[in-house]
């Protein structure tokens, strides 16, 4: 532990000291991207972030793990001690944003809604959540695409830390041609679900 916080508060230190750098940054083109995504990863491998746009006073850094809830604690403790720097508010995981989107994962446009999904039971514990989301086109060619596609909808929409610890199971299928008589639900309706 002494050994992570130290690792963190070093990390922030680095921070500091490149923040024109943070400040420059338009998007993952941007050539500091991976130089700072490689200083944020001498923490764990499996962090990643996000950067709002440089519009307004305020940009929104959000330090994401892409959903390996193992790793939730290290985010969680690298934003409680993060120091307070004008200009930037840090976040621990996607927040929750709702469905109103599109995304292309490696070429594939996905629109979540199109999306359908069937809840689904385990047998052997009644309160774990599974799904299995009915994706339009879908076919063994996108298998992998539509999967990634559909771990990243969910999230965005319902928030890193919400996706993760909520749904224990997750299918991706092709969408029937009349998902409500087959029981599905459209996938904007899963957070009142």
């Amino acid at each position: 532990m002494k050994d992570t916080r130290k690792a963190i508060a070093e990390f922030w230190r680095w921070f500091q000291l490149h923040r024109g750098n943070f400040d420059a940054i338009t998007g993952a083109a941007a050539p500091f991207w991976d130089t700072a995504l490689g200083e944020l990863q001498r923490l764990d491998k499996r962090l990643r972030f996000e950067l709002s746009e440089p519009m307004g006073n305020t940009r929104e850094f959000i330090f994401t793990v892409e959903g390996h809830k193992e790793a939730f604690p290290l985010v969680d403790n690298i934003v409680v001690n993060a120091p307070t720097i004008p200009g930037w508010h840090f976040i621990a995981l996607k927040p929750p944003m709702g469905f109103d989107f599109k995304t292309t994962y490696e070429g594939i446009n996905f629109d979540p809604h199109s999306m359908w999904f069937l809840p689904l039971e385990s047998e052997s514990n009644a309160q774990d959540l599974g799904l299995r989301v009915g994706v339009p086109n879908f076919n063994a060619a996108i298998m992998r695409q539509a999967r990634n596609a559909v771990l990243i909808i969910l999230d965005t929409a319902l928030g890193e830390r919400a996706a993760a610890l909520d749904i224990q199971y997750l299918e991706v299928a092709h969408l029937p041609d009349s998902p409500d008589s087959s029981g599905y639900i459209e996938l904007c309706e899963l957070p009142s679900y």
